[in-house]
């Protein structure tokens, strides 16, 4: 659980150079019993996916020197491999369902964190030590601790998916309502886009799921929380001018619009560009920019690409991004690396839609749709550990539940 928080919690790395050397002593931890466990590495049918994945990316990681002929792909390394490595830690020491509902437990507390310390820095000041702050509308966007300015956005999918679980990991009405307004007051603070669509995405996934598993039921306590937020929000949105600007200038930047429209009493927000979620910038980050990143490397990335380099700055190195999770697999290992991913994807998912009706395989299950869909307009997606600790985590729970059915047939 600590080596999780470490991993999650990416900000403490500008606190000392001591993070690096906990997260090494906490990896080598726990991945030396797994070295030395011959039975665990003896091949293993159920573990071929992975096994796949982490040769593969091996491969990567040598090819890396041999196409840059330097050592600049030695700061690239760690943030290559440390993803796949959390997953055999957790193929290794998680044993049974209540270990994985506590890892989810786990996860959203750093989220929570996440959300927490933006509102923290709304009312306190900015923490000198979080990643740099930007602008919007001569408003400050706050980092968190989750690292770098853009991935809050990402994740608040995930955290508003574990908060209303199937799984109920939040059993507390009240709980659940104080963790949903901290979210959304992180989400407005945060004055990231890409929040209120992946919020927007992930409540209309979690809705229709329930309706098909459940049918048109809706709880008592999950319709009292939606009226008691919905209307709790307005009032603070008058109340606190400061927290309106901010819930204006986001609603502006993403959709367009502007709530002085509404009513003269609210604030008008000016110096801030509408919405710039257009087709054009769909297609950038679908196709425009990976098209952009073949141009300047060439035909390697159709062989066995370019190796880390075709990271960029999600591996720490300069260079052109395709600002797309599946499409830095395709620039930095070629299609086969791509194909060996979606392959280990949709064999989880084959599984967890196998088990529906188990509440744990449901969240796994709800939790790969919105990684899916957060992984192609996100750099590096695929080994940033906010972004997809949920799928590592789901792929060691079903390889898991292979090894347990193969070893009962036995």
């Amino acid at each position: 659980m600590i080596l999780t928080v470490l991993i999650l919690l990416t900000a403490l790395r500008n606190l000392s150079p001591a993070y690096y050397l906990l997260l090494g002593a906490g990896i080598a931890f726990f991945m030396v019993p797994i070295f030395k466990n011959e039975k665990f590495f003896r091949f293993n049918r159920n573990f071929l996916p992975l096994y796949i994945f982490t040769f593969y990316t091996l491969f990567v990681a040598v090819w890396s020197f041999l196409y840059l002929m330097s050592l600049e792909p030695l700061t690239a390394l760690p943030r290559l491999l440390l993803m796949p490595m959390l997953a055999f830690v957790f193929l290794y020491f998680l044993k049974d369902k209540s270990d994985y509902i506590l890892m989810l437990k786990v996860i959203l507390f750093c989220f929570i964190l996440g959300s927490a310390s933006i509102v923290f820095q709304f009312f306190f000041g900015e923490v000198p030590w979080f990643a740099n702050s930007a602008t919007r509308g001569s408003l400050v966007r706050y980092s968190s601790i989750l690292g770098s300015l853009t991935v809050f956005g990402t994740i608040v999918g995930f955290q508003f998916l574990l908060i209303f679980s199937p799984s109920e990991i939040v059993k507390s009405f009240i709980l659940r309502s104080i963790l949903f307004l901290i979210l959304l007051l992180g989400v407005a603070l945060s004055l990231q886009k890409t929040s209120v669509f992946i919020l927007f995405i992930t409540f209309f996934i979690l809705m229709v799921f329930n309706l098909w598993i459940n049918g048109p039921r809706i709880k008592l306590n999950h319709l009292l929380l939606g009226i008691t937020i919905l209307s709790l929000l307005p009032v603070l949105i008058v109340i606190d001018p400061a927290f309106q600007n901010y819930v204006s200038t986001l609603l502006t930047a993403s959709t367009g619009l502007n709530l002085s429209n509404f009513s003269s009493s609210l604030i008008e927000v000016r110096d801030v560009r509408t919405s710039t979620i257009s087709a054009y910038e769909i297609w950038m980050r679908l196709i425009g920019f990976t098209s952009l990143a073949y141009e300047y490397y060439g035909n390697f990335i159709w062989f066995v690409g370019i190796g880390v380099k075709g990271g960029a700055g999600v591996m720490g190195l300069e260079g052109i991004s395709s600002h797309n999770g599946l499409a830095d697999l395709l620039v930095m290992g070629g299609p086969i690396y791509l194909i060996i991913f979606l392959y280990i994807y949709f064999l989880i998912q084959k599984s967890l839609f196998k088990d529906l009706n188990s509440s744990l395989d449901a969240t796994f299950f709800v939790s790969n749709l919105i990684f899916l869909i957060v992984a192609i307009p996100t750099a590096g997606a695929v080994f940033q550990p906010s972004v997809s600790i949920l799928f590592w985590l789901s792929a060691a729970y079903v390889l898991k539940k292979k090894l347990a059915i193969s070893e009962r047939k036995c």
